[in-house]
């Protein structure tokens, strides 16, 4: 029998990627309005946001300006911003430790879709 140790190359950021990408996916699936930074939702978007510039950052970047509130289409468009952000950073500096990071935006993410879901 042949054992075979499963080496694990990723730091976290496909990880991250992918809920961050999700997340963008379901605001621009649903009524812009719908993510007003008032809201639930509007709320937990823009800590993901947060959350990917502040991996942006721990890559190098300048992360910029945080948006804190702002109407639904804004929030969406500060999701897109720092996702781009974050991409631009881990293109330009590579993948780094963001292991970190997935915690929080795993939690992020669950809220984010039981918000969505409670108001269909």
């Amino acid at each position: 029998m042949t054992t075979m140790l499963r080496t694990d190359s990723t730091t976290g950021l496909d990880d991250l990627r992918a809920l961050l990408y999700d997340a963008l996916s379901v605001a621009e699936d649903d009524f812009p309005d719908a993510f007003d930074g008032g809201t639930t939702r509007g709320r937990t978007l823009l800590a993901l946001a947060a959350l990917a510039r502040q991996a942006a950052g721990a890559l190098g970047a300048d992360p910029g300006l945080t948006v804190l509130a702002g109407p639904g289409p804004v929030v969406v468009r500060e999701l897109g911003a720092a996702i781009r952000l974050l991409d631009r950073a881990a293109s330009a500096r590579g993948a780094g430790d963001l292991d970190g990071f997935l915690p929080s935006a795993k939690a992020l993410h669950a809220r984010l879709h039981e918000a969505v879901a409670a108001h269909r």
